[in-house]
């Protein structure tokens, strides 16, 4: 866990460019978040403030000492008295001081809420190290969801130009007599439903810039394109089983719940605590002056054990006993959650990463072969034996294909990163991995 601050904090201390200057990458834009992010940010704050807990649990067994001290003012108005001299009015003061030291001997509750402070750090820690991956992965999703964004709108803008070159050929060919303007209307509506599907292409594209921009709070204009030479690795081990006893193990989400039982158990004895004597050491010293016709000054100290035996408390120790079995089992109950919730999206994203590279391989070969098509379709227009529609459906199916290669080598990336937030082995040496096949 403190490898992976460090790890953040090596990052942290890289310059780069400003967003719009230069195209941010990968890196750029996870340093961005991690210092951004309301969400991370709240996560911290929240381990900052259970921080607290342990020495609040450790002052409770640590001496008080505490001061007090009075000062009075009488008038005094004696009419009868039985010593002579002593009757009438009379004004005097009084005043004194009391020192207390309260040292806790036993106090079962006290002890137990030391070791509750413990398991609540460490699940703060835990908490904090998941926060991190999950940034990580959000930060790449809306990283690689811009890219695929503009992907879109290349696509379809080259579908547009394609559409308008078919509109053009076809109102020449209905001004020569060649097509019925049926022909021209045809081809008008397929440009203009290009022409709409451009509009949301740039609406989502906007979209994507303002999800990436909630967790940075930046705007970028440019991000950094994946290079063609992005490797396609298979996960290591190749045993997806391996991969899922490895989360049970190291999943942050499922250590941090296992830290909760350990609190909601301990908190059980602590309330039954209530049903135990407690003793304390205690001390005082005080000085009290009496002023008056019967003047006095008394200084006192003392050195005791004070014990206290609770009878009944009206059931609410038994009460609050339920309540913490019950918040136990409700613990126990989301650690079983985390637990099938981790093996669940291991092995989905493990099955994903194997998907998606044999998904990318079967693109790659499409793309050549929708390469060749389009040569071929070109080649076939030019001595007449295709059409000007067959060739605008044939770059249509190449960009279509170019795009959802891209966008299953994004795909690739995101369920590496998930598989290993999944089994808890995510870090930001990861983002600067992939980020090598940036640029």
């Amino acid at each position: 866990m403190h490898r992976i601050w460090s790890v953040c904090s090596c990052l942290g201390l890289a310059l780069f460019a400003g967003p719009g200057l230069f195209a941010a990458d990968l890196v750029e834009v996870y340093q961005l978040a991690y210092q951004s992010d309301p969400e991370f940010q709240r996560v911290q704050a929240a381990r900052q403030a259970t921080l607290e807990v342990l020495p609040q649990a450790r002052a409770q067994l640590l001496p008080s000492l505490g001061f007090s001290a009075n000062t009075s003012q009488h008038a005094q108005d004696i009419e009868t008295a039985q010593l002579a001299g002593t009757s009438g009015e009379v004004d005097f003061n009084n005043y004194g001081y009391s020192l207390d030291l309260t040292q806790p001997v036993f106090h079962r509750d006290r002890f137990i809420q030391l070791n509750q402070a413990d398991s609540q750090i460490k699940q703060a820690d835990a908490d904090v190290a998941a926060a991190l991956q999950d940034l990580i992965v959000r930060t790449a999703e809306r990283y690689y969801n811009v890219l695929a964004a503009i992907d879109n709108l290349e696509f379809v803008r080259a579908e547009k130009r394609s559409l308008q070159r078919q509109l053009d050929q076809a109102r020449q060919r209905f001004d020569v007599g060649l097509i019925a303007i049926t022909d021209v209307k045809e081809a008008q509506a397929g440009y203009d439903g290009a022409v709409a599907r451009e509009i949301g292409a740039e609406n989502l594209l906007d979209n994507t810039r303002e999800q990436l921009r909630e967790i940075t709070g930046e705007y970028f204009t440019e991000l950094a394109p994946l290079t063609p030479d992005l490797p396609l690795l298979a996960p290591e081990p190749p045993n997806i089983d391996e991969w899922t006893q490895t989360a049970l193990d190291q999943n942050l989400q499922v250590i941090a719940s296992r830290y909760a039982v350990d609190t909601a158990r301990e908190e059980i004895g602590r309330q039954s605590a209530g049903h135990f004597p407690t003793l304390d050491l205690v001390a005082n010293q005080s000085y009290f002056s009496q002023g008056g016709r019967f003047s006095s000054e008394t200084t006192n100290a003392s050195v005791g054990l004070e014990f206290n035996m609770p009878i009944f408390q009206g059931g609410e120790v038994n009460s609050l006993t339920r309540q913490a079995r019950a918040q136990y089992q409700e613990a126990l109950d989301q650690l079983e959650q985390d637990r099938r919730s981790a093996q669940r999206a291991t092995r989905e994203s493990y099955l994903g990463v194997i998907a998606n590279i044999s998904g990318v391989k079967a693109l790659q070969l499409t793309v050549e072969s929708q390469e060749t098509a389009l040569q071929a379709t070109n080649a076939g227009f030019e001595v007449g034996t295709r059409t000007a529609v067959d060739v605008v459906v044939s770059e249509r199916q190449l960009l279509e294909a170019r795009r959802d290669l891209a966008r299953a080598r994004y795909n690739y990336i995101l369920e590496a990163l998930r598989l290993k937030r999944a089994a808890g082995t995510l870090s930001p040496e990861d983002v600067a991995h992939f980020n090598r096949y940036s640029h």
